[in-house]
């Protein structure tokens, strides 16, 4: 054989080499444990969203670093976001500017009028978890030095070949925020590699840079290999969720819609409005009633932060929060039976407000406001709604001079003043008795506590039942 025959027998044979090997070889793995709508069904979304938020990864793999956890946290939020699936709550560094920016406007330097207000951000529903498992930017190959081919071709001179392969797992966990359960998990992972022809060769092929940062990975199989990761997070995350967590934006029921501005009130007539539009204010015709001048007990729960169990109310049953809804707060009935009492001695006159919120009309789901301690709703000093009735009940009797809707702010008052009973809704007069007309034996036991039931309730189905603005005042 000629000289020049042989060299271009051993420049096939690294050629054919290199096709074997590449043949063989897949430029990108996917992998998820489960099955998911697929991504032109996620990117053209537009029905009812979730509210979540992304906490940073904690890194269990011996190649990650805490910079690069939080980086996988930023980029699924930012993926998440773009699906229009979910309504992301910032979690991370924009977090903290955000408290900081809410301490400026309290400090008294920001112009009054112009400062953000604290207690208006949105909470999550569900918190994604994450936990990096494996993070290998060379998961396998050929080893550290390569395939050497055992001979020299001219031009070329000793060549390796060396396939260069990343791989990355996460555990994600969805976490339901309001009870702290773990609703679904799932494993995902990407794997990515490239070919890398050293010496001279390696000009063609590119190399692999290895850092301890997410940046560093620019451009090479690692980036391939979190991309292809975060995809598959996306899409599990999407079928995990469950679909009664989708419940906000355009065409979603009760307080999951944006609060809509009121107008401005009509002339009055003499059929009630029935309510506002949850804005947080009252809206109806002339008001009738007039509290007493001396508040006895005043609760709006401003003083609490979202989250937060009131301690100026005995939750005896049930569980409870302080949250945030129409520029206001509010007590918000978990789950359980609810009963929310104040110890109070009532004076001979006296009267007791408190504003509801239901957010749908939901069979049995409920509340009543108790003078004295929590019973039977049907007995006598009871004022009884609940979302699925047109009219209330006190003392266990329908009051028909007014229909109420659920999914509207409205504001109750019971008045005992000169030996009636008077009971106004939005500021309308809508029921009056003498005052041993609902009471046993025309005495009043029920005068040594103000009590709140909630009953029907479950937040993860959407049946909300908020109470908030309650005062008792004494004439």
């Amino acid at each position: 054989m000629s000289k020049t025959g042989g060299i271009w027998s051993k420049s096939f044979l690294v050629l054919a080499l290199c096709i074997l090997v590449s043949c063989t070889s897949t430029g990108v793995q996917t992998n998820v444990d489960t099955t998911g709508p697929s991504a032109q069904q996620v990117l053209t979304y537009k029905g009812p969203k979730a509210r979540i938020a992304v906490a940073s990864f904690k890194c269990k793999a011996a190649k990650c670093s805490g910079q690069i956890g939080a980086g996988i946290a930023d980029m699924l939020a930012t993926a998440l976001f773009r699906t229009g699936r979910f309504i992301v709550l910032e979690r991370g560094e924009g977090l903290e500017a955000i408290q900081k920016e809410l301490a400026l406007g309290q400090s008294g330097y920001v112009r009054p009028g112009a400062a953000p207000q604290p207690g208006q951000m949105e909470g999550a529903d569900i918190l994604v978890v994450g936990a990096i498992t494996a993070f290998e930017p060379e998961a396998s190959g050929f080893g550290a030095g390569g395939v050497v081919v055992p001979f020299k071709v001219p031009l070329i001179g000793g060549v390796k070949v060396k396939k260069k392969e990343a791989y990355i797992a996460a555990d994600l966990r969805l976490i339901d925020v309001r009870t702290g359960r773990v609703i679904n998990a799932t494993s995902v992972e990407g794997k990515a590699s490239s070919w890398n022809v050293g010496g001279i060769g390696g000009g063609i092929f590119g190399d692999v840079g290895l850092g301890g940062g997410l940046e560093v990975y620019r451009n090479t199989p690692m980036e391939k290999a979190v991309r292809v990761m975060l995809y598959n997070a996306v899409q599990a995350i999407s079928q995990l969720v469950p679909e009664n967590y989708y419940r906000w934006g355009e065409g979603t029921q009760g307080f999951n819609k944006p609060p809509v501005t009121p107008k401005p009130a009509a002339a009055p007539t003499t059929q009630p409005s029935g309510g506002v539009v949850p804005s947080g204010a009252i809206q109806g015709g002339a008001s009738t009633f007039r509290p007493g001048s001396k508040v006895l007990f005043a609760e709006d729960f401003s003083g609490y932060n979202i989250g937060d169990i009131p301690k100026s109310l005995l939750i005896r049953k049930g569980q409870v929060e302080v949250a945030a809804f129409s520029g206001k707060k509010w007590l918000r009935a978990l789950s359980g039976n609810v009963e929310a009492i104040k110890k109070i001695d009532l004076p001979e006159n006296f009267a007791v407000e408190w504003s509801v919120y239901f957010s749908g009309h939901y069979i049995g789901l409920g509340h009543a406001m108790f003078l004295g301690y929590p019973r039977d709703p049907n007995r006598p000093d009871v004022f009884h709604w609940a979302s699925d009735w047109e009219y209330p009940k006190w003392s266990g009797q329908w009051i028909k001079t007014i229909k109420l809707k659920p999914k509207m702010i409205h504001h109750f008052a019971v008045q005992q003043k000169d030996g009636m009973i008077r009971i106004f809704a939005d500021g309308h007069l809508i029921y009056k008795e003498p005052v041993g007309g609902g009471i046993v034996g025309a005495k009043l036991p029920n005068r040594d506590a103000v009590s709140f039931g909630i009953w029907g309730e479950n937040p993860s189905e959407g049946r909300e039942c908020l109470i908030t603005d309650i005062k008792i005042t004494a004439y």
